[in-house]
C-alpha cells in the first residue's frame, strides 16, 4: 500500500501532542533521509539525494507491506514532483526523480507495486497526465517493461530534471515517458 509524505505529515500534525509535532516531523525527515541513503548505497551520490529531499516541492511515496504506515517496513521509496506548465494548463506532468529499493527486496516487484498504485491515483486527475523520468542505464529495462517509452527529448527539454540533475554534456541521459 502506498503512503504519501504529505498525508504522513498531516497525520503527525493531526494526531500528535502539540509539543511533539516538530520533533516527530523532524524524525520522519531524518529517517527518510537515512533510508534513502541506505537503499541507494553507492548508486546515487549523497549530495543528489540531499538536494532532492531539501526541496519542498518534491514529494515522497512509500510502499509498505502493511495497511498502516511504518517507515521501516517500506522496501521502496519514490521521490517525485507534480508539475503544471503555464504553456500547457490542461496537462499534468509527474516527474519521477528517484526510486530506490532496499537491496534485499530488489527484483521482487515492489517498485512495480508502488508505480501501480501511484498511476491509479494520478489517473483520477481531470487533465491529461504523463510521467517523465531520466533513467540510469541499468534501470531502463525495468521502466520499458513497465510501459515507459523512450522519448527523443533531451534532459534540457525538462527544466524540472535539469534543476535536480547536474547536467554533463558528455553523459548519456535516458528520458522516458508514460502516458497515464
Amino acid at each position: 500500500m502506498n503512503f504519501y509524505s504529505d498525508e504522513i505529515i498531516n497525520n503527525i500534525i493531526d494526531h500528535s501532542e502539540l509539543e511533539n509535532i516538530v520533533d516527530e516531523i523532524d524524525s520522519f525527515h531524518k529517517n527518510t533521509r537515512f533510508l534513502i541513503h541506505r537503499y541507494s548505497g553507492n548508486d546515487i551520490h549523497y549530495k543528489y539525494i540531499d538536494s532532492l529531499l531539501s526541496d519542498e516541492r518534491n514529494k515522497l511515496v512509500f510502499y509498505c507491506m502493511d495497511l498502516e504506515f511504518s517507515i521501516y517496513n517500506s522496501p521502496v521509496i519514490m521521490v517525485y514532483r507534480k508539475y503544471i506548465s503555464v504553456n500547457k494548463p490542461n496537462e499534468i506532468t509527474y516527474y519521477i526523480l528517484m526510486i530506490c529499493t532496499k537491496h534485499s527486496f530488489r527484483n521482487n516487484g515492489y517498485a512495480s507495486k508502488l508505480l501501480d498504485e501511484f498511476t491509479k491515483k494520478i489517473k483520477k486527475e481531470d487533465k491529461k497526465v504523463r510521467i517523465i523520468l531520466s533513467s540510469v542505464e541499468n534501470a531502463v529495462i525495468f521502466y520499458e517493461n513497465y510501459g515507459f517509452k523512450w522519448t527523443k527529448d533531451s534532459l534540457l527539454d525538462h527544466s524540472v530534471l535539469v534543476k535536480t540533475e547536474k547536467y554533463e554534456s558528455d553523459k548519456e541521459y535516458f528520458i522516458m515517458e508514460l502516458i497515464v
